[in-house]
């Protein structure tokens, strides 16, 4: 009998404590922050139209954008536990806020900021965190994993709290959001911080820019932002107009293949390569979004959603490790805070520019537009992450 030393190295472990920590605190964040898929109904329940939803949900992008600037050049100096507990308890406080607002104006519009602040905070600071805790070998099967605590909340969170809105009201269904975060809080609250720059070494460290393919991986990202964004934005609306049913309906089947597949596409990225992983998803997301655009029946949305449920499950997790393999030394709180910043971007950018584009043409050609935005992901992405020679 050999000796197990003699053998090849067993692969590392994966589940360990302050993953299941950081992962289970990632979830209650974000049963809150999907909770907020609903406010859509809640704004034209009050008398909102398409366009002030696209500017409400939008302006928790905008404000979102300045905090991930802000975090991206403090994380990796003063650590993640600091942002971590200041995004979960900003979004416990914005989340209840919401149970006091009963009209579309500036007061819906001010929390809406401050959520976006709160969640750049938060979601960085977990990202960034599930990164480091993960062992380098099974990076993407880690990161997929943490993403399905993410996945899981946007089946659960909307059809609890279509369930809540109908029995209880909006004002209750916001409140108990923010228990959810802080549920989050005390689970997250003693974790270790990952390793952080002195000042020498930040001061360095904002001088040396992002390489040319990260910042070209990062415009792949933030177009798979405006597809994803456009999506999970007018669905709800899409929906009531189209009388689908349900928004549950979507969501449970976009959530329930995400969730399946990404329990599989991590492993085999980790093995055959990210890149053979990425380019045919990303494909898959634009005909999943054009699908969506032509669905006429309660069959054909949940249908839609799977398909959209299988692409956004391989190429978000994928795409994260991608990146965050080209992180030099020092820099991963910086590039991880610029991919989930990049994507924001693109999310906020299309419900702003998209909102109109529904109001005038209606929802079927915004899927459209969004879809093709989806395709120059892709041809982006092929061109800068090409390996050298080819």
């Amino acid at each position: 009998m050999s000796d197990p030393g003699d053998g090849a190295a067993s692969p590392p472990k994966l589940l360990t404590p302050r993953f299941l920590r950081i992962t289970a605190a990632n979830f209650c964040f974000f049963m809150t922050f999907a909770t907020f898929f609903l406010l859509p109904v809640r704004i034209r329940e009050l008398g909102g139209s398409d366009s002030q939803v696209g500017l409400v949900m939008g302006l928790n992008g905008v404000s979102g954008l300045a905090g991930v600037f802000i975090v991206g050049a403090l994380i990796d100096r003063f650590g993640c536990r600091v942002f971590l507990r200041v995004g979960l308890l900003g979004m416990a406080a914005s989340a209840f806020a919401f149970s006091f607002v009963d009209r579309v104006g500036p007061e819906m519009m001010l929390l809406r900021a401050l959520q976006g602040l709160a969640f750049a905070a938060g979601f960085n600071a977990t990202s960034t965190l599930a990164a480091a805790f993960a062992p380098v070998e099974r990076r993407a099967a880690a990161l997929g994993l943490f993403g399905v605590s993410t996945l899981t909340t946007h089946a659960l969170a909307p059809t609890i709290g279509e369930q809540v809105s109908h029995s209880r009201g909006f004002p209750f269904l916001f409140a108990m959001a923010a228990g959810f975060a802080l549920v989050g809080a005390a689970i997250a609250w003693t974790l270790p911080d990952a390793g952080r720059r002195g000042a020498h070494a930040d001061d360095a460290h904002r001088r040396r820019p992002l390489s040319g393919v990260v910042r070209a991986v990062l415009l792949a990202t933030g177009l798979c932002g405006v597809a994803f964004g456009s999506v999970m934005t007018f669905t709800p609306t899409f929906a009531l107009d189209e009388h689908l049913g349900p928004v549950a309906t979507f969501f449970l089947s976009y959530t329930s293949a995400a969730i399946a597949i990404r329990l599989w596409a991590g492993r085999v990225a980790d093995d055959v390569g990210l890149r053979r992983m990425i380019l045919p998803a990303m494909v898959g997301l634009s005909i999943a979004i054009l699908g969506l655009s032509t669905v006429h029946g309660r069959l054909g949305f949940a249908a839609a959603g799977i398909a959209f449920g299988l692409a956004q499950g391989v190429v978000y997790p994928t795409l994260n490790a991608f990146i965050v393999g080209l992180a030099a030394d020092g820099d991963l709180g910086r590039v991880q805070s610029a991919f989930n910043g990049c994507f924001n971007i693109g999310v906020t950018s299309g419900s702003l520019a998209l909102g109109p584009v529904v109001h005038s043409l209606g929802h079927r050609v915004m899927f459209a537009i969004a879809a093709a935005m989806a395709l120059a992901a892709t041809g982006v992405f092929a061109r800068a992450s090409r390996p050298a020679g080819e």
